[in-house]
Order: structure tokens, then C-alpha cells, then sequence
């Protein structure tokens, strides 16, 4: 990670690639959700480089499980462009913030919370079905053994056959 760059500050930088590491995406991930507006970087050195404050791996992971729950790229932009208008570059919620920071309209920010109603009321009807369906494979087959699943590669294998 980088040094904070002002003397006093307390907030530390990563690069693409160590961003990518601590979320565990490649660094092609990082770059990909950057250039689609999913990810921006809070500065960027005088040589061109990319650095993301600690709040960008929160908004990074917060991307991955949306994407993993189905949650369009439109929309997961949309709800990391309305958690950085209201939180500062190391996550702490700001109370100060106004109507004016947000810059999606009311149509956009509707979109937004019909979405997340939609995954809640999933969940909600779904919670104790997965945690038992969790237990009997954990019991039957895994043992609870269990590598996480590559989205991205899975989503390409999907696209491929």
C-alpha cells in the first residue's frame, strides 16, 4: 500500500494490483469495473498511476456480491456513485452530505431501492432454506470444504457453452 501523502493523514492508498489482491479479483477485474465507472480512483499520481482509498475495497466487494446476487452493472454503478457521495475515502458515513452530492436522480435512486427491496424480500424468504441446504451438503458431500467460485470465470465459461 502506499504512505498517505500528506504529513497528519491518516488514510493509506492501493494500487490496481493490490487492491485486486486484498479483494481477491485480478487485477483485469480492478481495471474492467474502472472503466465502466464502477470503481474510481481517489487520486492519481503524477506518472498516471491509480490509487484507491481503503472505502474503494468495501465498494470493490460490495460490486462482487451484487454481481453475484444478479444485480446489473447499471444499477451496482449506481449504488457505489450514492456510497461515495455520502461516505468519506476511509468509509466513515458523512453527516454533512446533501441532496446536491447526489448526482442520480430520483428516477435512478427508485431503481435503486426497488432493487434492494427485491433482494431483501428474497432473502428474507430464502435465509433459513439456504442455511439447511448449507448444513445437509456441508454434511453429506463437503464436509465444509469448499473453494469460493470465480464468478468471472464462471460467467465466461457460461457465455462460451
Amino acid at each position: 500500500m502506499t504512505a498517505p501523502s500528506t504529513p497528519g493523514q491518516a488514510v493509506t492508498f492501493y494500487t490496481t494490483a493490490e487492491l485486486a489482491r486484498e479483494a481477491g479479483v485480478t487485477r483485469r477485474t480492478v481495471m474492467h469495473y474502472a472503466d465502466l465507472g464502477l470503481l474510481t480512483p481517489d487520486q492519481v499520481t503524477a506518472s498516471g498511476r491509480a490509487l484507491y482509498g481503503p472505502y474503494a475495497l468495501r465498494l470493490l466487494r460490495d460490486v462482487m456480491d451484487l454481481r453475484a446476487l444478479g444485480v446489473p452493472l447499471d444499477e451496482a454503478r449506481d449504488m457505489v456513485t450514492l456510497r461515495r457521495a455520502t461516505h468519506t475515502l476511509d468509509g466513515t458515513y458523512r453527516r454533512d452530505w446533501t441532496r446536491a452530492d447526489i448526482p442520480l436522480s430520483d428516477e435512478r435512486l427508485r431503481v435503486i431501492h426497488a432493487r434492494l427491496r427485491l433482494l431483501q424480500d428474497a432473502y428474507a424468504r430464502q435465509a433459513e432454506g439456504l442455511a439447511r441446504f448449507d448444513r445437509w451438503l456441508t454434511k453429506r458431500f463437503t464436509g465444509g470444504d469448499v473453494e469460493p467460485l470465480d464468478l468471472d470465470a464462471l460467467a465466461e465459461g457460461e457465455a462460451a457453452g
